[in-house]
C-alpha cells in the first residue's frame, strides 16, 4: 500500500512537472471549482466512474484510468480528485474528464452478463474500446494503468495502433503504466509473487458470496482472465 501511495504521489508530480513546461501536454487541467460528477454509470460494455469539474459542460480530454487485479476504479478517485484539484489552475480553458473503469470480472462489471469469454488481457482491452463506441465518446487522449491494468493499457495501444478497432481509433496521446513490467514476463524470471496469487485463486471454490450482499462472484472468472500464456505483475 505504501508503495502504491508514493508511487500515486510521483506521478502527480511528473504530471504537474510536465504540464507546467508544456503548452501542449494533455495533461493540462481544470478550472477553480470543486470536483463534481462522481456518478457511477453501467452499461452492457463496463461500468465506470466519472469525475470532472463541471459536468455540465462538454468535456475537451479524456483519461482512462485502469485499476489493477481484484481492484476497481473506486480505487483511484482520491487520485483522480488529487490530480484534478492540483491541476485545475494549469489551463482554465481545458475541460478534463477522468473516467474510473471497472475491468471485467472486477467491481460492478463483475455482474454484466454480456462481457463473455475469452478472459484475457486482449478482450479486457477491447472493452474499452466497445465502451468508446457504445457510448459515442471521443478515443481517450491518456491512459493510465496500474498493475494489470497497465498491461491492458498496453494492449489497448498497440490495438489502436493497428487498426484492431477500426479506422476510428485514435492512439493515446500519453500512456502511463504503474507498477507493471511493459512485455511478457517469462516464469525463470519471477519472484514467484504472482504464481503464489494465482494458485491461491485456483484452490477457491468456483463462487463466493458478495460480502453483505445476495449476489455472488466467480473466482473461475478472476483465473481465466490470465490464461493466456504469460505472467501478469
Amino acid at each position: 500500500m505504501a508503495a502504491s501511495l508514493r508511487a500515486s504521489s510521483s506521478l502527480r508530480s511528473r504530471l504537474l512537472s510536465f504540464s507546467s513546461g508544456c503548452s501542449l501536454c494533455p495533461w493540462r487541467l481544470l478550472l477553480s471549482s470543486p470536483v463534481h460528477s462522481d456518478a457511477p454509470h453501467q452499461t452492457e460494455t463496463l461500468a465506470f466512474d466519472e469525475i470532472q469539474l463541471s459536468p455540465e459542460k462538454p468535456a475537451t480530454a479524456t483519461a482512462f484510468v485502469l485499476h489493477g487485479l481484484l481492484g476497481s476504479g473506486r480505487n483511484w478517485r482520491s487520485f483522480s480528485r488529487a490530480l484534478v484539484s492540483e491541476l485545475r489552475n494549469r489551463s482554465p480553458s481545458d475541460e478534463w474528464r477522468m473516467v474510473l473503469v471497472d475491468l471485467r470480472n472486477h467491481g460492478r462489471s463483475a455482474g454484466i452478463k454480456g462481457l463473455g469469454p475469452p478472459h484475457n488481457i486482449s478482450t479486457a482491452a477491447k472493452d474499452l474500446a466497445d465502451l468508446v463506441k457504445a457510448r459515442g465518446w471521443p478515443w481517450p487522449d491518456v491512459v493510465v494503468g496500474h498493475s494489470m491494468g497497465g498491461k491492458v493499457a498496453l494492449d489497448f495501444a498497440e490495438s489502436c495502433s493497428r487498426g484492431v478497432y477500426g479506422d476510428s481509433a485514435n492512439l493515446p496521446k500519453q500512456l502511463w503504466v504503474l507498477d507493471s513490467v511493459p512485455g511478457q514476463v517469462e516464469t525463470e524470471n519471477s519472484d514467484g509473487e504472482v504464481e503464489q496469487v494465482l494458485q491461491t485463486l485456483a484452490s477457491l471454490p468456483s463462487s463466493l458470496p458478495s460480502r453483505g450482499l445476495s449476489t455472488t462472484c466467480s473466482a473461475l472468472d478472476f483465473r481465466s482472465l490470465f490464461q493466456n500464456g504469460s505472467a501478469v505483475t
